[in-house]
């Protein structure tokens, strides 16, 4: 099927690496256009809606080069109303009043009660399309760290968290690590999506804290109070997420250098080949302590004017 999405305004790399991550579990998956506001894609609407990009999808019903194309379209029944959108800039610009007239769209308009909402949108031309999704960003926001039963100040915004989910090219019903855990953060997003959840952290108080959060959300998930050279996992681990430590040494985490030796020589013990690590570093040289693993992607963001961080994708050799 194929679906219109527009983005929610992060960068064009990043939302190519989620597409990427999709097209690797989804073969059939084909990106007809794209630009930084929006895609035009061939692909399952259940995983574009698990995008953390994505901020509306829309079914395409029609597409021309000009809006006299979309004369004679069959539409659904009840009442709607329509809105336009610009990814590109067509040669010849119309209203929304000039389409509905095409669409025959007089007596069945409704902004207060629509039993659904069109989209006609430019591209690489236009498209009428009929939005199936819509982020629920209150809700996202409501899962945001301050939000939750046990808190820390400095906790992954979800939306984040679930990109991270997404570059680890896990379906449902896989199962997620994430070593340093904190208070739960990306195992609340892949709980979510349907994976299962392990969680481990240094710091006591941040483990029942994860494991506070964990229940509030109702997910399910093992969560263990241990050094990451200390670990030890009896399941099936199908991907490692992780925003590991960046700041100064701490004794909680021991010295920087040592703590990223450990843990990637701890993610090849777990991880069978052809596996992924996703992971957050604050400086890109650290990745030299990932013996055994190939570097699939990496994508910059900027968290403040002081602070970019990298969204590093691993794969086990």
């Amino acid at each position: 099927m194929l679906y219109l999405v527009e983005f929610s305004g992060e960068s064009r790399e990043a939302v190519s690496a989620e597409l990427n991550a999709i097209r690797e579990i989804e073969a059939r998956t084909k990106i007809l256009w794209i630009n930084s506001k929006g895609a035009i894609i061939d692909c399952d609407l259940e995983k574009l809606s698990d995008m953390a990009f994505a901020r509306r999808i829309s079914e395409v019903i029609r597409s021309h080069d000009n809006i006299d194309g979309f004369q004679g379209t069959s539409l659904p029944e009840g009442k709607f109303y329509l809105r336009k959108i610009k990814l590109g800039i067509p040669n010849d610009d119309y209203t929304e009043s000039e389409i509905a007239d095409v669409l025959s769209a007089q007596g069945r308009v409704s902004f207060a009660n629509p039993d659904f909402i069109l989209i006609a949108a430019f591209a690489d031309r236009w498209y009428l399309s009929i939005v199936r999704y819509v982020r629920n960003n209150k809700e996202m926001e409501s899962r945001r760290s301050p939000m939750r039963p046990f808190f820390s100040p400095i906790s992954l915004h979800p939306k984040f968290a679930k990109f991270m989910i997404n570059l680890s090219r896990t379906v449902k019903g896989d199962t997620i690590l994430d070593p340093f855990c904190g208070t739960g953060g990306i195992l609340i997003e892949a709980g979510l999506l349907g994976r299962k959840v392990i969680g481990s952290d240094a710091s006591l108080v941040m483990v029942k804290g994860a494991r506070l959060n964990l229940k509030y959300f109702s997910i399910q998930g093992k969560i263990y109070n241990s050094k990451i050279r200390d670990l030890r996992i009896d399941e099936r681990v199908d991907a490692i997420v992780s925003d590991l430590p960046y700041g100064r040494s701490s004794p909680v985490i021991g010295d920087l250098h040592s703590l990223y030796e450990e843990s990637f020589a701890k993610f090849h013990e777990i991880l069978l080949p052809g596996r992924y690590c996703v992971i957050i570093v604050g400086d890109p040289g650290l990745l030299s302590f990932a013996n055994g693993f190939s570097v699939v992607d990496s994508v910059r963001i900027k968290v403040h004017n002081s602070l970019t961080r990298s969204y590093v994708v691993l794969r086990k050799n």
